[in-house]
């Protein structure tokens, strides 16, 4: 399993191609290699699973820095953040949760590729497919920790998986992603009544 997928060198060779290529020949590469590695045509391969969430997480992040350079720009930021404030390495969430000024203003193509992304998250989600959902929603907030919009997508689809898992009787792990529902949307309250809603089941079946 590719570690954390930050590996932009290890992500062009999962995929196999070389930076500079088109974002068609990336989605390419990528279609290639999602038939053959689909857990729907792989019946009980874990390690095909395996890959294809890996695959996944590679292609999500690629798609991210073809479409828009965003790792030059992050590191940019980055330095230019630490120079001018080098003690201040946390984000404080106001009692509004203002979102924080941007250094820069998102392009029409990173605007285009979020929205573009946003429709897939409710596709998988409507689809139930709450695993694919989190690796595609974790890749976005990874590039975006500043998007409020993000923060909310993430904090509901961590709630909803919760609430999947609740069904399936995991409590364990239905309590673990509803908390993550709660630390990255903490002022959203109607996220919260909804996870406090979840606990309550949980108590009611455990």
């Amino acid at each position: 399993m590719l570690a954390s997928t930050t590996n932009l060198d290890q992500c062009y060779q999962l995929l196999g191609i070389c930076r500079g290529v088109s974002i068609d020949e990336l989605k390419a590469a990528y279609r290639s290699l999602a038939r053959k590695w689909h857990p729907d045509l792989n019946p009980g391969d874990l390690e095909a699973h395996q890959r294809f969430i890996t695959l996944n997480q590679a292609y999500q992040l690629l798609l991210v820095n073809v479409a828009t350079p965003l790792e030059s720009q992050t590191q940019t930021r980055t330095a230019r953040s630490t120079s001018t404030n080098p003690k201040n390495t946390t984000v404080q969430v106001t009692q509004r949760a203002a979102p924080q000024p941007a250094t820069t203003k998102p392009s029409k193509s990173e605007e285009e590729l979020k929205w573009q992304l946003y429709y897939e998250l409710q596709s998988l989600v409507k689809q139930q497919q709450f695993l694919k959902a989190i690796v595609l929603i974790e890749s976005l907030a990874h590039h975006s920790p500043q998007d409020r919009q993000v923060c909310q997508w993430q904090g509901i689809i961590y709630s909803q998986y919760g609430h999947q898992l609740v069904q399936r009787r995991e409590f364990d792990k239905a309590r673990i992603y509803l908390k993550k529902a709660l630390k990255v949307d903490p002022l959203n309250r109607q996220l919260w009544q909804e996870v406090d809603r979840v606990f309550n089941r949980i108590t009611q079946l455990s």
